[in-house]
């Protein structure tokens, strides 16, 4: 519902908030992670959600599952508590296709940017694995009618 969307678009901007209680070293490194590394940089999950706990704000308590729960995979293999499918909050669920959509578009220190085409091959790909289905299905909609390029002109 709409009252819904508007409250997981001011909550979804905070989802890496977290990202500040990683050093720069790592957040800015032009290659792969070693393990120590990765596993310094899952903790923006949890530091997120603890940045974001106890507040009495509906806004801020979504922000903090998303914070928390972005990285969880459908199939149950991603962090930091190995949720799995309807176990992940529908929210961060949605937020993780937006964040890995950003995340291949754009130029980072350590790659290049994907093409939308490209990015959508591969969400297409994970399907079901990395993302929920229902949700990898309304976002290639959404692209394919061209009103995601409304969206993120907003």
């Amino acid at each position: 519902d709409e009252d819904s969307v508007r409250i997981i678009r001011m909550a979804a901007p905070l989802h890496d908030i977290g990202k500040i209680g990683i050093p720069d070293q790592i957040l800015m490194k032009p290659g792969r992670f070693d393990p120590e590394e990765f596993e310094r940089m899952k903790a923006h999950t949890t530091i997120g959600a603890s940045i974001l706990e106890g507040t009495i704000f509906p806004v801020l308590k979504l922000a903090g599952t998303i914070a928390l729960a972005h990285h969880e995979k459908w199939d149950g293999s991603g962090y930091p508590l190995g949720l799995k499918g309807e176990d992940i909050p529908i929210a961060a669920r949605i937020v993780a296709i937006a964040d890995f959509y950003d995340a291949l578009t754009h130029e980072r220190p350590y790659k290049q940017a994907w093409t939308p085409e490209a990015t959508i091959e591969e969400m297409v790909r994970q399907r079901g694995a990395h993302f929920d289905p229902d949700v990898v299905d309304a976002f290639v909609r959404l692209y394919e009618s061209r009103a995601l390029d409304e969206m993120l002109a907003v």
